[in-house]
């Protein structure tokens, strides 16, 4: 385990427990990120925004969501304020796009083996996505042709732009993230280590105001236009 865990503190929502399978699954889940040292806390309603401290894991238990194949709109804006997981999914019902471009870590399904959610978990806690590579690479398509469908640029105000002062491995990593590559493929590729290929990924973020990789993407294409208009 490469990630100090013990820093990670989890808040779980979940419902009522819906008979004796729910619970099975519930306690399954938990026992199984509490091996990675993570403080857990499980609660039916949301503690006060005010007493979530930083590092802290927000839980989504899907259980009883089995209307639709989108997300219920509280979890989206849920994620787009803390770092959100979503577990006990039911395949074909809940929508990994709409997951994923909400500003969801990953998803776990009520169905995953063990090792399967370890090792999602870990990558999670690493600072990376847990999703479908179809997933991620259809996210990415849906961002890059918006990018082409948008305004033409001289009708945008581009003011808003910040222009960081990146290194060139920062710029090819960006670009790398952009084609969808994960932590250790970048790492593969620059033969560096990923612990470092997560120092430069942390830099990037702070420099570009980004959250994550989906923001990072999309300042990366807002950037390269407004950059194209300011040469």
């Amino acid at each position: 385990m490469s990630t100090d865990m013990t820093k990670f503190r989890a808040f779980i929502l979940t419902s009522a427990m819906n008979g004796i399978e729910h619970s099975r699954l519930v306690e399954r889940f938990t026992s199984l990120i509490q091996t990675y040292g993570v403080g857990i806390e499980v609660g039916t309603t949301l503690p006060n925004k005010a007493s979530f401290i930083p590092n802290q894991l927000l839980i989504i238990d899907l259980f009883d969501y089995q209307v639709g194949n989108g997300l219920p709109k509280n979890i989206a804006m849920l994620a787009s304020q803390n770092t959100t997981i979503l577990f006990n999914a039911t395949p074909g019902v809940t929508c990994e796009r709409t997951a994923l471009l909400s500003h969801v870590k990953g998803i776990f399904y009520y169905g995953d083996r063990p090792d399967i959610i370890l090792k999602g978990f870990n990558t999670i806690l690493n600072g990376e996505f847990w999703f479908k590579r179809s997933t991620i690479n259809l996210a990415i398509a849906e961002l890059l042709a918006a990018g082409k469908a948008a305004p033409h640029p001289d009708t945008i105000e581009y003011n808003d732009i910040i222009f960081p002062t990146l290194t060139k491995r920062e710029r090819t990593i960006i670009h790398l993230v952009s084609r969808g590559a994960q932590n250790k493929e970048i790492a593969d590729q620059l033969h560096i280590s990923p612990n470092t290929v997560k120092t430069h990924i942390y830099s990037i973020f702070r420099k570009t105001s980004s959250r994550n990789r989906i923001e990072l993407i999309t300042w990366s294409q807002r950037y390269q236009t407004a950059h194209a208009l300011n040469s």
